[in-house]
C-alpha cells in the first residue's frame, strides 16, 4: 500500500501498529499527530515506491521514533517494544500476523476501505477533535462522508413516542440531504437510521463500537445491509474482529459527534450514555439540540437537563437547519420531497405528528379490561413495564397477564424486553 503523506507510514504500517498489545485509538492518535508535524518529502511519487524498510535516513519518519519517543507519548513499555520490533524488522506475534493477513484480505474486497487522516475522503471535521481516529475502516461508501451530517443519539429502551418521533425526524433530514449519523444500537440509533432508510434521499452513516466483522447488535443485521444497499456507509475505528465489549461503545461516540454538524438527542434518561454524546459535542464546539417531552416522563429528564444548560429545543427540522449554519441551501431537493410555500414569513411545514390511526385496531371482541389497558398506554404515549400497567389500571397480576396475552395475540400489543407498547 502507499504511503501517507503525513506519517510517512503505509496503511500497512498503521494496520500492523494498531495490533500491537496494549495500543488503542488514543495511542495511535497521539502518534499520527507527532508524525504529521514532521516535515515530509515533497515528492508523493516517489514515496508510493519505498518500503518501510528499505527507507534511507532522510526518507522516512520512522528514523524519528524511537523507544524513548513512544514512552514520552505515554504508550506501554510492552507496546513500545513491540513497536520498535516492527520498525527494525517487521516483527510481529502470530496473532498479529493474522490480523494483518485478514484485514490486507478484507480491503481487497468491494466497497472495503482503510481512510487514514491524509486521504480525501477522511472528513475534515473529525480531524477537529481532540483524539481524532488515525484512520477509519470504512464498508460502504466513503464519499457520503464528505456530505453535511447531523448525529441522532438516545435511549436503547426508547417509548413508543420516542421512536417515531425519531424516525420521522430522520426521515425529514434525509430529505433535506442532510446526511444521519448514528451508532446503529437498538432504540433511537435503530430510529434514526431507519429513518433515513424510509427517505431514500441521502444514505446514512452507522458508527460501529465494535469491528466491522461483528455487525452488532444481530437483531439489526438486515438494517446495515439496507444501510449498505443504499450507499450508506459503516464505519469503526476498531480492528475488523473487534467483538462487542461495553468499554469500546462511550469512545465511538466521539466520532458520531466529530462527524456531525450537530447532534440531536431524541430521548435520553438523567444517566442515559447519550449524554455522552452531548458532552462531546460540547468540545468539540458542535451544535446540542434535544427534543423535549413530558416532564414526569424519565425518558425526557436527560433532554430537558440539556435545554436548561443551553441546548437548542427542537420543534421541528426549521429549528435544526437554521443553527446550522453551514448546511447548503437545498431547496430543491427539498421541493421534490416537500412541496412548502417560498413565502418569505413560512417555514417548511415538516412538525412531527405522531398519531394513533397508525396503531393496529382493536377488535370489537375486546374485553373492557384489554381496552383499560390500551387506554393507558396510549394516554401515557410510552412503552411501560408489567409493574406500571397494574399501579395504573390496579389490575392484579393474574389478570393482567391474560390481558396481555390477549393484546399481543391480536397484535395491539407489543413486548420489548418487558416493556409494553402500543403495535
Amino acid at each position: 500500500m502507499s504511503i501517507s503523506n503525513a506519517s510517512g507510514l503505509s496503511k500497512t504500517d498503521w494496520l500492523c501498529l494498531s495490533f500491537l498489545s496494549g495500543i488503542g485509538p488514543s495511542r495511535l492518535s497521539r502518534l499520527y499527530t507527532y508524525l504529521s508535524q514532521l516535515d515530509q518529502p515533497s515528492s508523493t511519487d516517489e514515496l508510493d515506491t519505498i518500503s518501510l524498510f528499505n527507507r534511507s535516513d532522510e526518507a522516512g519518519s520512522t528514523q524519528a521514533i524511537t523507544y524513548d519517543l513512544l514512552i514520552a507519548l505515554k504508550w506501554p513499555e510492552i507496546t513500545a517494544r513491540e513497536a520498535m520490533a516492527y520498525f527494525s524488522a517487521g516483527t510481529l506475534n502470530k496473532e498479529q500476523e493474522d490480523k494483518r493477513d485478514e484485514s490486507l484480505a478484507w480491503l481487497e474486497g468491494h466497497n472495503h476501505h482503510l481512510v487514514l487522516q491524509e486521504d480525501g475522503f477522511y472528513p475534515a471535521a473529525l480531524k477537529e477533535i481532540t483524539v481524532a481516529p488515525a484512520f477509519l475502516y470504512v464498508e460502504g461508501n466513503p464519499e457520503i462522508l464528505a456530505l453535511p451530517k447531523i448525529g441522532i443519539v438516545g435511549a436503547r429502551k426508547c417509548s413508543r413516542y420516542g421512536r417515531d418521533i425519531t424516525l420521522q425526524f430522520a426521515e425529514q433530514l434525509s430529505d433535506c440531504g442532510i446526511c444521519v449519523v448514528s451508532g446503529g444500537a437498538m432504540g433511537v440509533d435503530t430510529a434514526a437510521h431507519q429513518g433515513a432508510l424510509k427517505s431514500k434521499t441521502t444514505p446514512t452513516i452507522a458508527v460501529m463500537g465494535t469491528g466491522l466483522f461483528h455487525r452488532y447488535p444481530n437483531h439489526n443485521r438486515q438494517m446495515f445491509n439496507e444501510i449498505l444497499e443504499q450507499g450508506g456507509a459503516l464505519v469503526s475505528e476498531y480492528p475488523l474482529s473487534t467483538s462487542p465489549r461495553p468499554h469500546l461503545f462511550p469512545p465511538r461516540n466521539r466520532i458520531i459527534s466529530g462527524l456531525s454538524m450537530g447532534v440531536l438527542v431524541s430521548e435520553a434518561s438523567i444517566k442515559s450514555g447519550s449524554l455522552i454524546s452531548a458532552s462531546y459535542a460540547v468540545q468539540q464546539n458542535r451544535e446540542v439540540f434535544a427534543l423535549p417531552g413530558r416532564l414526569i416522563d424519565p425518558h425526557s429528564e436527560g433532554c430537558h437537563q440539556l435545554i436548561r444548560q443551553g441546548a437548542t429545543l427542537v420543534r421541528h427540522v426549521d429549528d435544526i437547519l437554521s443553527e446550522c449554519s453551514g448546511l447548503p441551501v437545498l431547496s430543491e431537493k427539498i421541493s421534490e420531497k416537500k412541496p412548502y410555500s417560498q413565502s418569505s414569513n413560512q417555514h417548511i411545514d415538516i412538525a412531527p405528528r405522531i398519531s394513533s390511526g397508525r396503531f393496529n385496531p382493536l377488535p370489537e371482541s375486546t374485553s373492557d379490561n384489554a381496552k383499560a389497558v390500551i387506554a393507558v398506554i396510549e394516554q401515557e404515549a410510552q412503552a411501560m413495564d408489567f409493574d406500571a400497567l397494574i399501579r395504573h389500571t390496579k389490575m392484579d397480576a393474574g389478570l393482567m397477564m391474560q390481558v396481555l396475552m390477549e393484546l399481543e395475540l391480536v397484535g395491539c400489543v407489543e413486548n420489548r424486553e418487558g416493556l409494553y407498547c402500543r403495535s
